[in-house]
């Protein structure tokens, strides 16, 4: 009697021919064939993640173990880079990683908001990819091969001494701190806020490490006189020194830049170290608001920011007589490019009439 043999797949039957014990161990293997091909197939669909399952673990284990340079990344830079992935995650995190698009990464970077958010995504998205190829799940870097988007010249009014004499006038007690302290050191931010009282060793000398720079090497460390003579200070201090002392006041606070907050605040992991630490969008808001009581650039779309105070610092170092290449060290910067990118707008060309 003829045998056959049914295919579990398209419901077919085969025949098998008439010797039973043959056909019996012909069916066996086929089963064994079948059923090796269902787990390959089963192991494929379930290593077919999506693309959230790949940045969410780049998010939780590759971003807070990275270093540059042996350096961890800063709280600030982590915080955002965190926040970005999970913007990835919400629009791009549906599509299996194996089947997302160059296509698929453009499009979603058009719908960023600016040039700017454009292709500071686009960066994360390279790094992203950077890793995906070193763990061998993908073999091309697709956020490379989408151009980056041209960006406007920074468009923001430079602050004159006379206008950072009106807002400090308007300024709260700790903004007028932070404002004296940026003008006059010409630091960042972050590392204005960051400041602690026991950067001075006693020796003469603060000694700051520069939260934005610090990859960049030995230019980010600096050893700043304590005797540095000040460009400008409204409450009369001559000296880096006498400035940092006029900050003291009764309150135990690690922090040069520090107030007693209205409420007890719950100390942020990565964004403040003492409760009476101010943030960095404190200090932005604070000074905004003396700048809009002061009447300061009311009339313009671009009104002066806080950062401005580096750009009138480095243009009052150079008044007083200050080198450019003095001027880049205390910035911290790695190149004089960046340090005449700040000077730009600060100063005139005076036009002589030759004598006739």
């Amino acid at each position: 009697m003829a045998q056959e043999k049914k295919n579990p797949q398209t419901g077919k039957r085969t025949g098998m021919g008439n010797d039973r014990l043959q056909a019996i161990q012909a069916a066996r293997q086929l089963n064994q064939i079948l059923m090796k091909e269902a787990n390959l197939i089963e192991r494929v669909l379930k290593t077919e993640d999506t693309f959230e399952m790949f940045v969410t673990d780049y998010r939780d284990h590759i971003l807070p173990n990275k270093r540059i340079k042996g350096f961890e990344l800063s709280p600030s830079f982590l915080k955002e880079a965190i926040r970005k992935c999970n913007v990835i995650i919400k629009d791009l995190g549906h599509i299996h990683f194996s089947s997302i698009t160059q296509r698929d990464i453009a499009e979603y970077l058009k719908q960023r908001s600016s040039a700017e958010v454009f292709n500071s995504h686009r960066t994360l998205l390279i790094q992203i990819f950077k890793q995906a190829i070193s763990d061998g799940r993908h073999i091309g870097n697709l956020p490379e091969r989408v151009m980056k988007a041209d960006t406007e010249h920074t468009k923001r009014n430079r602050l004159s001494l006379d206008e950072y004499k009106a807002i400090y006038k308007h300024a709260t007690p700790v903004i007028r701190n932070a404002m004296e302290l940026s003008l006059n050191t010409i630091q960042r931010r972050t590392d204005i806020r960051n400041w602690r009282f026991d950067y001075d060793r006693g020796d003469g000398y603060a000694y700051i490490i520069q939260s934005k720079t610090r990859k960049h090497g030995k230019a980010a460390y600096l050893r700043i006189p304590m005797n540095l003579s000040l460009v400008h200070s409204e409450r009369g201090a001559k000296t880096l020194s006498e400035l940092i002392s006029s900050f003291r006041d009764k309150r135990v606070c690690p922090y040069v830049i520090h107030q007693m907050p209205d409420r007890r605040a719950k100390v942020i992991a990565g964004e403040k170290g003492h409760v009476m630490q101010l943030t960095g969008d404190q200090l932005s808001k604070g000074f905004a608001k003396a700048r809009k009581l002061a009447e300061v650039g009311l009339e313009s779309k671009h009104p002066p920011t806080l950062h401005e105070l580096l750009s009138l610092g480095e243009f009052l170092r150079k008044e007083q007589g200050w080198t450019v290449k003095q001027i880049q060290t205390l910035r911290g910067h790695t190149s004089e490019k960046m340090t005449m990118k700040y000077l730009e707008g600060q100063e005139w060309t005076t036009v002589v009439e030759v004598a006739g």
